[in-house]
């Protein structure tokens, strides 16, 4: 006898009321879900039922249900009253996701932008559709690129005018800086507060130290990932547990960078996968880090193995670029059944998680840890990068992608930090999670209206500044914790991770306490 809530009818309710929830943040009209998707319903929960729980083999191992769509959004800081600050604050746009139409009447009413690189379907699109036209000249408003941007566009800078990378990003992004960097910080605040990271060797630089701890431990088997270090989508990666064969490509005087591979991550449907995290900082002085709540589950392609041959991909390496050409790949066909195939939302997966006991909410207060204590660890070099060449604080914003595995005693491992995630849009469920989360970034960021351009005090923006008295300095700081609320308020579907009551945490592992970081710090405590 079905329980209550598992007739058709019913689901075909609980899934309307998720998609249409009415909520403060996201009041998009999503389409109702009639009768004609009845038999692609009952064909996706039986899929749904067949779906093993691993953890829970009992007769309670089939109760996820479409009850379970029924998400709940990401708790985010409250939003303090700064009413009482009389300091001036310009209007920003809001943005639409991207339809996916190929088919968009540009008129021109002022709002350009412009490639820096090729051009993105998914950034053209979503601009062009909320009036935005492409622009070759110096007009332009928003300013997007895929590689790292010259010094003499950040130099030549308007104050309302918007970039996509700060300079020396690729601190973070480059794997051999990344390790080495986060290896400085372990030196420095000790390996257990940042033990984030594979153990991992730079070469060819640090190779006869590898050669010393790998016959340390030789007899154990140990197995590597060799990836290139400023390579992307899979390329150049391979797994051995020959040491042979990494000597072999350093004969070819190829720079690697090579970590000890995780060999026992957490399975669903004994498939490895790991996460795309979407993290955004839309400021460095004073610092501001933003996680999306959603994002993507990457599935390998065939069943893991940790035995199995190290040249097949399918198993170990959980890249869409790799596994798209499997002969067992699923594409999802529809974003409402964001559970469903080789690829899945973020939160599917946290609410797989969560339904099959497994404690989601640690493993993603972990990852928030790892994203904050990561950009930390370049915060340095990017603010210095940023006084020496960027003439406003608001002129530059970046978006990563960082790539997290999750073991099977639910530890989350950074893998990689994206400098250029990939926008593709290859899938409906690409269009969805991306283009909502790329309109909701463009509206974090705060673009100015034309009207607004030139008419707010620079001197609360510029870097560098300088004030001639204490009551410059409190309007200053006024306008800061302002900045800072309505940024909070335009947040939509990020959420902020910085700063917030628990900075004080984090203050030990900076270089050095900057003002502005340490006045919203003592604002939020």
């Amino acid at each position: 006898m079905n329980s209550p809530g598992d007739s058709i009818d019913d689901i075909i309710s609980l899934l309307n009321k998720h998609y249409h929830p009415i909520t403060q943040q996201n009041q998009r009209h999503k389409p109702s879900i009639g009768s004609a998707m009845l038999p692609q319903i009952k064909q996706q929960i039986n899929v749904l039922y067949a779906i093993p729980n691993t953890y829970n083999n009992n007769q309670d191992k089939y109760k996820r249900k479409a009850v379970s769509l029924n998400r709940q959004q990401q708790q985010k800081p409250q939003i303090k009253d700064t009413s009482s600050f009389l300091i001036p604050m310009t209007r920003c746009l809001t943005f639409k996701p991207y339809s996916g139409s190929t088919d968009i009447i540009i008129n021109d009413v002022g709002y350009y932008y412009k490639f820096g690189s090729s051009p993105i379907k998914l950034v053209k699109g979503l601009l062009e559709e909320n009036g935005f036209k492409e622009s070759n000249d110096k007009n332009w408003t928003l300013y997007w690129s895929s590689c790292a941007i010259k010094s003499e566009v950040y130099t030549n800078l308007f104050a309302y005018q918007k970039v996509c990378h700060f300079p020396k990003s690729y601190e973070m992004t480059r794997k051999d800086l990344m390790h080495r960097n986060i290896s400085k910080m372990q030196i420095n605040n000790g390996f257990i507060n940042f033990n984030f990271i594979p153990k991992t060797y730079i070469l060819p630089t640090e190779m006869s130290y590898f050669l010393e701890e790998h016959e340390k431990i030789k007899n154990n088997n140990p197995i590597y990932i060799c990836k290139p270090h400023a390579s992307s989508q899979g390329k150049g990666i391979f797994i051995t547990d020959k040491i042979q064969d990494i000597l072999n490509k350093q004969n070819s005087n190829n720079s690697y960078v090579v970590s000890h591979y995780i060999d026992k991550p957490l399975l669903i449907n004994n498939l490895k996968f790991d996460l795309r995290i979407y993290v955004a900082i839309s400021c460095i002085n004073p610092l501001r880090i933003y996680v999306y709540q959603d994002g993507l589950a990457r599935f390998a392609t065939e069943a893991y193995n940790s035995d199995s041959v190290k040249q097949n991909r399918f198993v170990h390496l959980t890249n869409y670029s790799v596994n798209k050409d499997s002969p067992n790949f699923v594409a999802n066909q529809d974003p409402t059944l964001d559970y469903v195939g080789s690829k899945w939302s973020l939160l599917a997966l946290r609410e797989y998680l969560k339904l099959n006991k497994i404690n989601e909410q640690q493993i993603f207060e972990r990852i928030e840890d790892l994203i904050i204590k990561t950009i930390i660890s370049v915060e340095s070099a990017i603010f210095q990068a940023c006084e020496m060449n960027v003439p406003f604080r608001s002129n530059c914003f970046s978006l990563f992608g960082f790539d997290v595995l999750v073991d099977s005693f639910l530890k989350p491992w950074l893998l990689e930090v994206n400098f250029s995630p990939s926008l593709n849009i290859d899938a409906p469920l690409d269009l969805k999670i991306k283009g909502e989360m790329l309109a909701d970034l463009f509206t974090l960021i705060g673009i100015v209206p034309l009207d607004q351009r030139f008419s707010q005090d620079l001197s609360y923006v510029r870097n560098q500044s300088n004030y001639d008295s204490k009551k410059h300095q409190q309007e200053f700081e006024k306008y800061i914790i302002k900045e800072t609320e309505e940024e909070l308020k335009r947040s939509r579907g990020w959420k902020r991770l910085y700063p917030s009551d628990q900075s004080y945490r984090y203050t030990k592992y900076f270089e050095s306490d900057r003002p502005l970081n340490a006045l919203l710090r003592n604002y939020y405590k």
